[in-house]
């Protein structure tokens, strides 16, 4: 690789790695959701699998994707209140 495409490469991924901190800032309960997404595929493979500890991870899941939601709608009222658009 020529040292202009490595530079445009790392200036690319560090405009994604800032763009990401924000969403993550401005939305608080998106790590919260999509770690329910991976714990809910995972449980979908336990199933067909018939592992002991499905049930257990289904509820770890659910408790996830709930406080994922709620801390979604403390941000989206923060930032309503501030008269931003932090969803789009």
């Amino acid at each position: 690789m020529k040292a202009k495409e490595k530079r445009l490469l790392l200036g690319g991924s560090k405009a994604l790695i800032v763009k990401v901190k924000n969403f993550v800032v401005s939305n608080l309960g998106a790590p919260f959701i999509l770690i329910f997404d991976v714990l809910i595929l995972t449980v979908a493979f336990m199933i067909v699998q018939r592992n002991a500890f499905v049930n257990d991870l289904a509820v770890l899941a659910y408790c996830f994707l709930v406080v994922g939601v709620i801390l979604q709608a403390v941000s989206y009222i923060r930032y309503r209140s501030r008269g931003s658009d932090a969803f789009g």
